[in-house]
C-alpha cells in the first residue's frame, strides 16, 4: 500500500491515520516527504530502534523481525559489525568504541526521532562462568547507555546481559546499574526470561532490564511455546558431516518445522565446516555418553566438556566450542549448527575467522564468539514484539 504525500504548509505533521505516524516540527522534510513522491506506508509506520553494543545481530535481527526500522548499530569489534553489515538493513553500523560515541552527533546522523534503544552491555565481568571482577572496566559499559536516553530520550530501553548480574556483590551491581539508568527519566522493570521457552533449543537465561519514559503501564511477558524445541529438532539435517569436513550443500530435506523455518529459501549452506581433531581428541569425545559432562573422562584442564542431548535443549551456547560436543560426531559442533542452536536462520552469514587463539582472541571477534556471544533472535523477536503496544506509535516525541 502506498500513499501520495502532499507539502506540509505550516502544519505540525501529516496525519496518514490511527496508525501512521505524524511528524513532529523540524523534522527534515526533505528527508521523508517529496511532492509526489510515493512512500511505503509500511516503511512510515514501522517503529524505530537503535542497537548499541551490537555484536554479530543478534537483536538486531529480532528487532527487524519484529517490525522495527533499526537506524544505527554500534560495535567495537571489526568482525562483528561486518556480519551486521553483511545480514542486516541497520541504516549506520559503525565501529568505533562507544566511549568515544557522541549521541548528540548519532542523533544528527539519523535525523529521526527513536522510540527504542536496545543494548546487549558485555556480560563477561558478571557472567559465573568468569573471574566475576567487581573492577572489570566491561562492568561500567552501562553508563554509556545512560548517555544515549540523556541525549536521545526514547520511550523504551532494553539492557540485556546475563543472570550473574543479579548476584554480583550480593545485588548491589544490578541496583547501581538500575538506579543510574532511572536517574535518566525513565521507570524499569525486570524480566529473566530462559529462550527456551520461547522456541529456542537451548537453555539460555538472560536478564532484560526495561525503561519507559513516563507510566510503564502493563508490560505484557512473552507468551510461552507450549512445546520445546530440541537439538535433534534444530540440526539432525547437519549431522552428515564428519571432522575435518566442510559442506557448502544440503544433503536432504528438512526433517523438522524448525528446520524448515531456520532454512527458509536458502539453497546455500553456510558457515558448516567441521575442526579436524587429532584421533586422541576423537577418542576422548567418543568415551562421553550424551547428555553428560565429559570433563573428567577428556583429559584436559578445559572448563566444560558437555555432550549434547539429541532428546532435549542444549546447554548455553558460550564463545567456546569445545564446551559443547555433538551427540552423535565425535567433534565439537560446527559454526552453523551452534547458529542454528541459537536460531539465527542459515541465510545469515558471519564474516570474519572460524575461530581463534591466543593472542589473537584480543583483536578479533571470531565466528564462534560471535555465535555464543549473541542474545538468540527469536526470544528478541517475542521481547520486541511485546513491547511494540507500549510505544504509542500514533505520534512521534515532541521535538525539543
Amino acid at each position: 500500500m502506498v500513499i501520495r504525500a502532499a507539502p506540509r504548509k505550516g502544519r505540525r505533521g501529516l496525519d496518514f491515520g490511527p496508525n501512521c505516524y505524524v511528524l513532529p516540527e523540524g523534522t527534515d522534510n526533505d528527508r521523508f516527504f517529496r511532492e509526489g513522491r510515493e512512500l511505503d506506508l509500511m516503511e512510515i509506520c514501522r517503529p524505530t530502534a537503535i542497537d548499541l553494543f551490537c555484536g554479530c545481530g543478534g537483536m538486531g535481527l529480532g528487532l527487524e523481525q519484529a517490525g522495527y526500522d533499526v537506524l544505527y548499530a554500534n560495535d567495537v569489534s571489526k568482525d562483528a559489525t561486518e556480519t551486521y553489515r553483511t545480514n542486516l538493513r541497520a541504516g549506520i553500523v559503525e565501529c568505533k568504541d562507544i566511549a568515544q560515541v557522541d549521541p548528540a552527533e548519532v542523533q544528527k546522523k539519523i535525523g529521526r526521532p527513536v522510540d527504542l534503544i536496545v543494548a546487549g552491555t558485555p556480560c563477561q565481568g558478571f557472567s559465573t562462568l568468569g573471574k566475576r571482577d567487581p573492577g572489570d572496566p566491561r562492568n561500567s559499559m552501562f553508563k554509556h547507555l545512560a548517555r544515549f536516553l540523556r541525549e536521545l530520550k526514547p520511550k523504551i530501553f532494553v539492557m540485556e546481559n546475563v543472570r550473574g548480574i543479579l548476584t554480583m556483590r550480593r545485588g548491589w551491581g544490578f541496583t547501581e546499574i538500575r538506579d543510574k539508568l532511572e536517574e535518566a527519566g525513565y521507570l524499569t522493570t525486570c524480566m529473566n526470561l530462559n529462550a527456551a521457552n520461547y522456541g529456542v533449543p537451548q537453555n539460555r537465561e538472560r536478564v532484560f532490564l526495561i525503561g519507559f519514559k513516563g507510566n510503564s503501564g502493563d508490560l505484557i511477558q512473552p507468551q510461552r511455546d507450549a512445546q520445546k524445541a530440541t537439538v535433534r529438532d534444530a540440526i539432525s539435517d547437519l549431522e552428515f558431516l564428519d571432522y575435518g569436513e566442510e559442506s557448502r550443500t544440503y544433503q536432504g530435506p528438512p526433517e523438522t518445522n524448525y528446520q524448515r523455518r531456520m532454512r527458509g529459501e536458502c539453497t546455500t549452506l553456510l558457515n558448516h565446516k567441521a575442526p579436524l581433531h587429532s584421533r586422541k581428541v576423537r577418542d576422548r569425545f567418543a568415551a562421553i555418553p550424551s547428555g553428560s559432562n565429559g570433563k573428567r573422562l577428556s583429559g584436559t584442564g578445559k572448563r566444560d566438556c558437555y555432550k549434547m542431548d539429541p532428546n532435549s535443549q542444549s546447554r548455553t551456547v558460550t564463545t567456546l566450542p569445545e564446551d559443547l560436543v555433538h551427540y552423535c560426531r565425535d567433534r565439537i559442533p560446527t559454526v552453523r549448527e551452534l547458529a542454528r542452536i541459537q536460531s539465527f536462520p542459515d541465510w545469515f552469514l558471519f564474516a570474519g575467522p572460524r575461530t581463534t587463539g591466543g593472542m589473537q582472541r584480543k583483536v578479533t571477534c571470531c565466528q564462534y564468539t560471535q555465535v555464543g556471544n549473541a542474545v538468540p533472535p527469536m526470544l528478541a523477536r517475542r521481547l520486541f514484539e511485546s513491547i511494540i503496544p507500549m510505544l504509542d506509535l500514533c505520534t512521534f516525541p515532541e521535538a525539543s
